[in-house]
């Protein structure tokens, strides 16, 4: 079956759209493959929910039913190439939020992990529904293949845990990143809740 990109509200993709022929129009790109694109060249594709956790909810034991939705995320394209993201919130009403750009590492690892998930075996007997999770406390963002019966969890690259790229069962990420919240907990008086999310 394949793999499922789920609908955003529809004035989601409206305001991506719309700040991307914003600011090409303005050559006010802040990245440097946004602002070689040719302008009637770029495009969104491949919509997925951004899912976060906490550090307390992670040394907690909590597991993705935990997780909170924040927002939505595209590929953004070029000549059929990806070359950044494009992301965008939700205010306190509920309107979405001036979508923002970003070139960083975790652009390619995605557009890599979502082909090999389209091959995965699993994906020949349930239908799995694209999403993403983020950590930022610990540096970690990994596609979550979501389906009633099962979730799946693929790090991306660079992963705090490795296994970027693959499967990764959610008890035994969810082991691994609480052990990683319980040691940066005893060595920093601070909690790193709102250290900087990880670049999309």
């Amino acid at each position: 079956m394949p793999l499922h990109m789920p609908a955003p509200p529809s004035d989601v993709p409206e305001t991506v759209q719309t700040k991307l022929r914003t600011l090409a129009d303005d050559s006010r790109f802040s990245t440097k493959a946004l602002r070689l694109a040719e302008r009637d060249q770029i495009g969104i594709s491949i919509p997925h929910q951004v899912f976060t956790l906490g550090l307390d909810e992670i040394e907690s034991g909590a597991g993705l039913a935990a997780a909170r939705p924040v927002g939505w995320r595209y590929l953004v394209t070029a000549n059929g190439n990806v070359i950044a993201s494009a992301e965008i919130t939700q205010g306190p009403d509920g309107t979405p939020q001036p979508a923002h750009f970003t070139e960083g590492v975790f652009v390619g690892a995605t557009a890599t992990a979502v082909q090999a998930a389209r091959a995965l075996p699993q994906l020949q007997t349930a239908a799995f529904e694209l999403r993403l999770l983020r950590i930022p406390a610990l540096y970690l963002m990994a596609l979550w293949l979501h389906s009633p019966a099962a979730d799946l969890l693929v790090p991306l690259a660079p992963s705090p845990v490795g296994r970027e790229g693959q499967i990764v069962p959610p008890a035994q990420l969810f082991g691994e990143l609480a052990r990683q919240a319980r040691a940066r907990s005893a060595a920093t008086p601070h909690r790193p809740d709102a250290a900087e999310p990880p670049t999309p």
